[in-house]
């Protein structure tokens, strides 16, 4: 079975799961790191997710990017990159960024046509770079709060927003629409080694913060959430405390 064919059922579900979730949580001080509801629940997860990157997901990153050309892992991230570009457009013009929008389709344009379906980036040097922006940015422009921290397993950091417009990023994709099952699950597989090669770039900073400190859950947690805010807040990316579970 096609990856795509099962892939809007699963997004609904854990959007269903997580607003479930959301209707009962109480009303969080906005301004507090402090407030995490479900700590408990979330150390336990966590104490997985930390197993899980020591036992397999740190050792085969860092197997891939030590056997994969720099080159090769660059040409796949500029790939995966640029088909995000048609769903980002789209967040754009919900945020009320008419700018943005037009900067990101001439961005996809180039690359897609001059850098080999992007493969090659040759936007950037000319003064359009890559943007991150997703269904969580555009409920923030919209005022919608945050929401309590929630440790997803495998899944990783996030907030009752940001894991709902996670399951929302899926399914408001234009390329859904467009795109054969193949061609998708080509991206899909595309977005699985780029995850790797983040995790195997910002290796030491993640074994730091998972497997060096002295209460992980808290530094990840507290790093997560100022990094989320900051990057929505300034509008541009953090690389030094990315997520790299979110994707």
């Amino acid at each position: 079975m096609p990856i795509l064919s099962s892939f809007r059922p699963v997004a609904l579900t854990a959007l269903a799961a997580v607003v479930a979730l959301a209707a009962c949580t109480p009303s969080p001080d906005p301004a507090s790191l402090d407030w995490d509801p479900f700590e408990a629940r979330n150390r336990q997860t966590h104490a997985r997710n930390v197993a899980f990157d020591r036992a397999a997901f740190g050792p085969v990153s860092r197997a891939y990017g030590r056997t994969v050309p720099a080159p090769v892992r660059s040409g796949i991230s500029n790939f995966r990159e640029n088909w995000l570009l048609p769903h980002h457009t789209v967040q754009y013009l919900l945020q009320g960024r008419p700018g943005l929008a037009v900067q990101t389709t001439g961005r996809f344009v180039i690359n897609t046509v001059v850098g080999i379906a992007g493969i090659l980036d040759p936007a950037t040097p000319i003064g359009i770079p890559y943007r991150y922006t997703s269904v969580d940015e555009t409920m923030h422009v919209w005022g919608v709060p945050e929401g309590a921290y929630i440790e997803m397993p495998l899944g990783g950091p996030g907030t009752e927003r940001d894991w709902s417009g996670w399951a929302l990023d899926f399914v408001a994709d234009p390329l859904i629409f467009v795109l054969p099952p193949a061609a998708f699950n080509t991206l899909l597989a595309a977005g699985g080694l780029d995850l790797m090669n983040e995790r195997y770039t910002l290796d030491p900073t993640i074994n730091a913060l998972l497997h060096e400190s002295a209460d992980s859950y808290t530094a990840l947690r507290i790093s997560y959430l100022q990094a989320a805010r900051a990057r929505l807040a300034d509008g541009v990316d953090l690389d030094l405390l990315e997520d790299i579970y979110a994707e």
